[in-house]
């Protein structure tokens, strides 16, 4: 797929093309603040939810966080995106990170979408929305998604890791498959785990001193969260 579309900014004057520049700096920073405080907003809610019975939290949601059910289940599927793909998350504009943490998503579309934030793509929330409606429509493909994902997969990782490592790869797999890539594969996979359980034993610490200072003791309404 097209990559989304980009500013030209030689249609504007050098002068006004350089304010331009740092207004799109402030906004992009702005829309990485509301994306992050979204996600531990979402943590809250699941954290809340725990142990209460479905009608008492949907009470509780509405009246004091000023959520309705449906809006805050799109809240609630953040933090996993989260943990599965870390701060690229932040990258992405909020209601297209909402849609991206769907459990129908498949994982080829989030790390096709995420791998293109951290290159510096400015992603649209329509253009995310048209990726995963181009991916549901796939669906009754089962071995091309597997190959777009492996594709995409292998592209964030290999835009990752620096030449010698990827010479040092080379080396250890060889120029054919063989019995190394099962190994490789089964010990990359055992370290993925490893490292991921290690992460989610991390200590929570509270919503005011997770977020950055310049959110701390800003006042919003109940329903603009909403």
């Amino acid at each position: 797929m097209r990559g989304a579309e980009q500013f030209n900014y030689d249609q504007v004057a050098p002068d006004r093309a350089e304010e331009l520049r740092k207004l799109a700096g402030v906004i992009r920073l702005g829309v990485r603040l509301l994306t992050r405080t979204a996600v531990e907003i979402g943590r809250s809610l699941s954290e809340a939810k725990a142990g209460l019975p479905g009608r008492v939290f949907l009470k509780w949601c509405r009246l004091e966080a000023g959520f309705e059910p449906r809006t805050a289940q799109l809240y609630m599927n953040l933090p996993d995106l989260f943990d599965r793909y870390g701060e690229d998350v932040y990258l992405v504009p909020l209601s297209a990170a909402l849609d991206l943490a769907a459990p129908s998503v498949d994982e080829a579309t989030c790390v096709d979408i995420l791998t293109r934030a951290r290159r510096g793509e400015r992603l649209t929330v329509e253009f995310v929305k048209e990726c995963i409606r181009r991916a549901k429509g796939k669906e009754g493909n089962p071995d091309q998604l597997v190959s777009e994902g492996a594709t995409a997969m292998s592209n964030m990782l290999a835009n990752e890791i620096g030449i010698s490592t990827k010479m040092a790869l080379q080396k250890f797999l060889g120029a054919s498959p063989g019995a190394h890539d099962r190994h490789f594969m089964k010990s990359f996979r055992e370290r993925i785990a490893k490292d991921l359980r290690q992460n989610s034993v991390r200590v929570r610490m509270p919503l005011t001193r997770r977020l950055p200072a310049a959110q701390i003791g800003a006042s919003s309404s109940p329903g603009d969260a909403a």
